[in-house]
């Protein structure tokens, strides 16, 4: 029975997929809400030593960025995700769209995300 209620999930998921995905451009309007966000990972900057913020850029890197993914070295740790694997490939992210308070641009962001998955070539 977890079998199928699992396989149910995931075939929903997917009928929803393709839906609710959204280009980077379209981010500013989806702020505070959950969204699957697509686009080219540019850029990255790894947490420096005695920090734990790591940074992608998609479609525009920093300082012209306009999306960026914010993870913690535990986050990247326990989801086993080398960001430098990343580079210019097209991800696929889902989680909460936010902005950063301090952030004068008011960039949106997602931190940590709910799953992350690269498109298959």
């Amino acid at each position: 029975m977890k079998t199928f209620f699992a396989l149910f999930l995931f075939i929903t998921s997917l009928n929803g997929f393709s839906q609710d995905t959204i280009t980077t451009a379209q981010t500013k309007d989806y702020i505070n809400s959950l969204a699957c966000v697509t686009g080219k990972v540019v850029s990255y900057k790894l947490a420096s030593e005695g920090k734990s913020t790591n940074y992608i850029n998609i479609d525009a890197a920093y300082p012209n960025n306009i999306f960026t993914i914010v993870f913690t070295n535990d986050y990247l740790e326990k989801a086993k995700i080398k960001i430098e694997d990343l580079k210019d490939k097209i991800i696929f992210v889902y989680g909460r769209i936010t902005t950063y308070k301090n952030d004068l641009k008011q960039i949106p962001q997602i931190f940590n995300p709910r799953w992350i998955e690269v498109k298959k070539q």
